[in-house]
């Protein structure tokens, strides 16, 4: 069975990590860790917090001729009519490629983060991950003089997917080979960290404007791949685990067949792909999507359904625009923890699209307990109509 991570007496209380590194502290009322990276801060940002002020200008570090400003690519998408679609960069190879950064050809590159989340990269040349980064800096491993106030280091990586040489904000403004290359370097960098020793959760997301996260508009998502499994999830997946054991059945599979029963939250389905606004979204014009057939993990998924998710994706964020305009959104990409430890008929892979649309105020920060001011019946009613006016043959 999965768990979540436990208290440990033998976490460290020493000071607080030096600038480059981070931690993770408990909280014995809640049971949650919390990551703190505050070195996060010196991150460029091209948005303001009011709309009044004048933006800051920053020269775009993803654009084509700024690769050098980054940490060099562990992988590299090429255009169609390029001898290599993608490649994961050897050390040699991308270091030279590194010195004529501005006549790179790529279509899409991951790179380290550059200011990570859960890990200080020691080693700037270094362009594939062979073990967990680890934070640099001392942390006792001797018994805690109190078990209330416990920090522990993070393993793991951050990693930045620059979806696009074009200086883009949206999914949307990909045509569909560029999205395709992006839903594929998903799968290739899933396969490479959980492969990795010692990975048990992998979180794969994008942030689209300020009121998302994002701090830079030039389009990218992020992945960032940790030696625990967090809280939340590890309660969830057990949940699921307990629904196999008692129902004999994958949940989302049931979940799925009860909704494609029911119709009303449905937006789009053709034979292998379902998108639709589940029964409990906890916000506003929450989109997910998934495979007809179950399977537990995005990266083991054909080529072909990455190519179709990748334009089911493009689609309904169009959908989303096209009723919000340019409203800031989010998507998350769930797919089985290589921590799991549960079978694998558990677990159903998983795509949740949601624009940002309210705040959360002091009623869900209490309670921890959510309010949404849309039904997803509603929610759904629009983007399926959107989604007729594409296709009128769309059958449901």
């Amino acid at each position: 069975m999965i768990e979540a991570t436990k208290p440990n007496t033998k976490s460290s209380t020493s000071s607080p990590p030096s600038q480059g590194t981070g931690e993770s502290r408990f909280d014995p009322v809640t049971g949650n860790w919390t990551l703190f990276a505050p070195y996060r801060s010196e991150r460029p940002d091209e948005f303001v917090e009011s709309r009044e002020r004048i933006r800051k200008e920053i020269a775009c570090p993803f654009c084509p001729g700024n690769e050098t400003r980054t940490p060099p690519a562990v992988w590299i998408g090429y255009p169609e009519n390029h001898e290599q679609v993608a490649r994961e960069c050897q050390q040699t190879a991308e270091l030279s490629r590194q010195k004529s950064a501005a006549q790179s050809d790529w279509a899409v590159r991951v790179v380290p983060n550059k200011f990570p989340a859960v890990t200080n990269i020691q080693e700037r040349d270094s362009t594939t991950y062979t073990h967990p980064q680890r934070f640099s800096g001392n942390y006792s491993t001797c018994a805690s003089e109190s078990t209330l106030f416990q920090r522990r280091p993070i393993a793991g990586g951050h990693e930045v997917i620059i979806e696009s040489r074009n200086h883009v904000q949206s999914i949307t403004e990909l045509d569909v080979a560029e999205a395709a290359h992006v839903f594929k370097a998903y799968r290739d960098r899933l396969l490479h960290w959980r492969d990795v020793p010692g990975i048990a959760y992998i979180s794969t997301f994008k942030n689209v404007g300020s009121k998302a996260g994002a701090s830079l508009r030039h389009t990218h998502s992020q992945l960032i791949a940790t030696d625990r499994i967090p809280p939340m999830v590890a309660t969830a997946a057990e949940r699921m685990s307990n629904y196999l054991l008692t129902k004999g059945s994958c949940l989302h599979c049931d979940l799925v067949r009860a909704e494609l029963k029911a119709k009303e939250r449905i937006i789009w389905r053709d034979n292998s792909l379902v998108a639709f606004c589940p029964f409990s979204s906890h916000l506003p014009f929450l989109v997910r999507i998934t495979t007809l057939a179950h399977q537990p993990c995005y990266e083991d998924l054909s080529e072909s359904t990455i190519e179709s998710i990748s334009r089911l994706v493009r689609r309904v964020v169009s959908w989303i625009e096209k009723l919000f305009p340019n409203t800031a959104y989010n998507f998350c990409l769930h797919t089985r923890p290589p921590g799991c430890n549960d079978p694998s008929d558990a677990y159903h892979w998983g795509i949740e699209i949601f624009p940002r649309m309210t705040q959360v105020a002091g009623f869900e920060f209490s309670s921890h307990c959510m309010i949404n001011p849309v039904l997803p019946e509603d929610a759904a009613t629009q983007l399926r109509s959107l989604a007729l006016a594409e296709d009128p043959r769309l059958i449901l």
